[in-house]
This record gives C-alpha cells, sequence and structure tokens, in this order.
C-alpha cells in the first residue's frame, strides 16, 4: 500500500489548523495583539496573515478571486509589520472567519488535483516554497506551524496554561 503524497499534504493541512484553532480559542479577544516582545508577531496578524497567504495560493495557482479585502495585502501580507493597536486590524471574528473559511476552499482545490496536476512545478516565483503541487501541503502545513510555534509563545507569555503536555 502506498500513500499520496496529496494525501499526506491534506492531513497535515488538517492538523495544523485544528492546532492552530485550538490554540486561538483559549487567547482573550482582547489580547490578540498582545506581542510577546516588541515588534513580534502576535496573534491576530498570525491568523490574517496566514489566511492571506492561503488566499494567495489560491489566486495565483487555482485562478480563484480572492476571498478577503483587498486591505489585507498591506496589513497580513509579506513583509507587513504587527502593530500592538486592534484598531489597526479588522475584527477577530471576522479574521478568524475568513482564515477557516479560506483553509476550506484551499483544502477542496488541492484534494482535487489529478496525479498530473500534482507532479507540476509551481510558478517560478513560488518555487522556493514548494517544488511541485503534491509538496504544496506539507509545506503550507509547515508554514502554518512555524507561526504556531509564535503563537504558543505569546500565550506563553500572556501566562497561558499549555494546551499540550
Amino acid at each position: 500500500m502506498s500513500v499520496r503524497g496529496q494525501d499526506v499534504g491534506m492531513a497535515a493541512m488538517v492538523f495544523s489548523r485544528k492546532t492552530m484553532n485550538g490554540f486561538l480559542d483559549s487567547i482573550p479577544e482582547d489580547k490578540w495583539c498582545h506581542q510577546a516582545t516588541a515588534g513580534c508577531n502576535h496573534p491576530l496578524w498570525l491568523v490574517g496573515h496566514i489566511a492571506w497567504t492561503d488566499d494567495y495560493f489560491l489566486q495565483t495557482l487555482a485562478g480563484k478571486e480572492s476571498a478577503i479585502p483587498e486591505s489585507w495585502a498591506e496589513t497580513f501580507g509579506m513583509g507587513s509589520k504587527p502593530t500592538d493597536s486592534m484598531r489597526d486590524y479588522p475584527p477577530v471574528a471576522e479574521v478568524r472567519e475568513h482564515f477557516n473559511a479560506v483553509r476550506e476552499s484551499l483544502l477542496a482545490w488541492y484534494g482535487g488535483l489529478n496525479d498530473e496536476q500534482l507532479a507540476q512545478p509551481l510558478p517560478e516565483q513560488l518555487a522556493g516554497f514548494a517544488p511541485n503541487h503534491a509538496a504544496l501541503g506539507a509545506t503550507m502545513a509547515w508554514h502554518e506551524g512555524m507561526h504556531t510555534g509564535q503563537l504558543t509563545m505569546a500565550r506563553k507569555s500572556l501566562g497561558l496554561e499549555p494546551i499540550f503536555g
């Protein structure tokens, strides 16, 4: 029996989202702009950034229309810098809604790729992220996992109890 890379990628993306949502559920909404140290990524930026990234991949690779507001590129996109003010961001509930909805769209698109599509290399500007579509799921999960590590530091600095162990 063989396991396809696509199946592994799907499972990794589902697991990373479930884990991150578990960590997020325990953070009081008024602490979503808390930075563990000055300039650190905070929970609200992390969630918006991952939603923006998922949306970017759907636009770039699947040709989908953006599902998030255009202003999010400046707020959450590559090179954006988090601020400690909730006034600089959309409401937490809106960001979380997009965070989960865009991932569902990404999973539906990725899960529907056939073997020929999975073997296709990513466009040149994304080649450093994954060599082909098959590897994309694993690297998307890795990206979210890296940011989940940042989230755990924010939680720790808030004095919240660990979720695991």
